[in-house]
C-alpha cells in the first residue's frame, strides 16, 4: 500500500519530502516510490540528460527521466522504485 505524497517544490527544480515514519510513499508529482524504514528527508530533482548522454552506450539509449536523489539518513531508505518508458517503435 502507498501513500501518495505531493513534495514541497523548492529553488532550481528540486522537490523535497519529510516521511515521518516507515511506509511506501508515492510522489505525486514524478511517480517516484521510496520505501523508508524510518523518518527521513529526501531531495531531489530532474537532471538534464545532455550532460551525461554521451556515457550511454549502444545498444543502450537515453528514455526516461534522470534524478538526483540525497537523503539525509541512507539506512533509512529501504528501496526507490523509479518511473520507466517503453519504446514500442520496433
Amino acid at each position: 500500500q502507498k501513500e501518495q505524497v505531493t513534495p514541497r517544490r523548492l529553488a532550481g527544480g528540486q522537490y523535497i519530502m519529510h516521511l515521518d515514519t516507515e511506509g511506501t510513499y508515492q510522489c505525486s508529482l514524478t511517480g517516484l516510490i521510496f520505501e523508508v524504514m524510518k523518518a527521513v528527508k529526501i531531495t531531489y530533482s530532474l537532471l538534464s540528460w545532455s550532460k551525461y548522454a554521451s556515457l550511454v552506450e549502444k545498444p543502450w539509449i537515453v528514455g526516461g527521466p534522470l534524478f538526483d536523489v540525497r537523503c539525509d539518513s541512507a539506512s533509512a531508505l529501504a528501496s526507490i522504485q523509479f518511473p520507466h518508458s517503453l519504446c514500442l517503435g520496433g
